[in-house]
């Protein structure tokens, strides 16, 4: 199994090393992982997120501790690439408008495998914190809320920055607890550009299984939005768990398989050195009822 959505931590709201995910990773049948540690670059939110662990310290993500993440992620793909895990270098690189400048330094610095990209925050609130979500929902409605979103996520599409786009519809992790069904259909008529903007730039769209983790019957995006990124010609897509402990590494990665499947797709993207490779589905779903790992499908087709 692959999961390409993976916080150690670096991640300041991780727990565990990398060595401790490759290794659970590599017990429990998964055959590639890609660390995407969070980096938040929005000068206006760095009292709040942008903080990485270094060394067991909270520090500023302006400091030198990039440096150390590489090196300890490669360290450890190279321990676990003979022994079935492919370990690949990533980030989450939390999106506001206006930051293009902070962000294309950071990913040029090294040679990252994959850059994830997705909007956490809207004019400044986090929108998947549960105190400042809260707020920020009660002084806007659904359909506003949704328009700000999709808005600032297709401009983070625009860019060209990342990979691939994540949890297309985050907001719903703590906005279906306040707007309840008025969020269902909020996304109607905003995310098809956002989706056509990907599907223009040939970029992979994450299905996130922390929906499941959640306690919500379908990953980040569900079936609707799938299905509409399927018809806006989006042929790429990639699993991740957004796991933030070793086990829950490869978190029902294979439900997120089989709903994107039933949306019409029969493979997954994954990257090494920011060039994209397939995997059928299929391999991937025989390999998990197996429990066998295979080199050739780590490494995709």
């Amino acid at each position: 199994m692959i999961d390409f959505h993976v916080h150690c931590d670096y991640s300041s709201d991780a727990k565990g090393s990398a060595e401790e995910y490759a290794c659970w990773a590599l017990r429990n049948g998964l055959t590639a992982m890609c660390f995407t540690t969070h980096c938040d670059l929005d000068p206006k939110r760095r009292h709040h997120d942008g903080k990485v662990r270094l060394k067991g310290e909270i520090v500023d993500v302006t400091t030198d501790w990039l440096g150390h993440y590489v090196k300890d992620v490669r360290e450890v793909s190279a321990r676990y690439a003979g022994h079935g895990l492919d370990v690949r270098l990533g980030l989450e690189i939390g999106y506001t408008p206006g930051i293009e400048h902070l962000i294309s330094p950071v990913i040029d610095s090294f040679d990252f495998d994959f850059i994830l990209g997705g909007v956490h925050t809207l004019e400044g609130a986090d929108i998947v914190s549960s105190t400042e979500s809260r707020e920020y929902f009660a002084a806007h409605g659904p359909r506003e809320m949704c328009e700000l979103y999709y808005r600032d996520l297709g401009e983070a599409v625009a860019t060209g920055l990342f990979d691939c786009i994540a949890h297309i519809d985050i907001y719903k992790r703590m906005g279906l607890a306040h707007y309840g069904e008025a969020l269902d259909r909020a996304h109607e008529g905003l995310v098809e550009p956002v989706l056509a903007g990907i599907a223009g730039r040939g970029l992979s769209l994450e299905i996130n299984s922390g929906g499941f983790r959640k306690g919500f019957r379908w990953p980040f995006p569900g079936p609707d939005i799938l299905s509409l990124a399927r018809q806006a010609g989006i042929e790429d897509i990639t699993p991740g768990s957004d796991c933030h402990t070793p086990e829950e590494a490869g978190y029902k990665i294979a439900e997120c398989l089989e709903v994107a499947r039933q949306a019409g797709y029969d493979r997954i993207a994954v990257f090494a050195a920011r060039k994209k490779s397939h995997i059928l589905i299929d391999d991937l779903m025989g390999d998990a009822a197996s429990g066998e790992v295979s080199e050739g499908d780590a490494h995709g087709e």
